[in-house]
C-alpha cells in the first residue's frame, strides 16, 4: 500500500489545485480499495468523465473523488452543478471520496 504522495508527478504543474488532483487521483488509483465489495483496487474512469473518477470492476460502484490543497469544509465544489445533480438524483448515483 502506498502511504505517501509521489512528488514526482506535479513536477510540471504551476497549478496548486492541479497538482493536489493529480496527486490524489494517483494515490487512490494506488491505495484504495473498493469500500463496497472489498476488490484490492479499483478502476480508473477517463478523463473528464462527469460524476465519476474511479469504478469497481466487481460489484459495479462508482466513486467520485473530491480532493483540495486545505481542509474540506462545509461546502464541496464541484465544476458541474447541474450534472451533478442529475447524476445525483439518478438511479446509478455516485460514492464520494473526500
Amino acid at each position: 500500500m502506498q502511504l505517501a504522495f509521489d512528488t514526482k508527478l506535479i513536477e510540471g504543474y504551476k497549478s496548486t489545485s492541479q497538482k493536489v488532483r493529480v496527486l490524489t487521483e494517483h494515490w487512490v488509483n494506488k491505495s484504495v480499495f473498493c469500500p463496497n465489495c472489498g476488490r484490492p483496487n479499483l478502476d480508473r474512469y477517463e478523463n473528464n468523465k462527469p460524476v465519476a473518477d474511479f469504478y469497481c470492476n466487481n460489484c459495479s460502484e462508482d466513486y467520485e473523488l473530491k480532493s483540495r490543497q486545505n481542509t474540506i469544509g462545509a461546502k464541496i465544489v464541484d465544476g458541474a452543478y447541474r450534472t451533478m445533480i442529475e447524476r445525483l438524483q439518478s438511479t446509478n448515483n455516485p460514492n464520494f471520496f473526500y
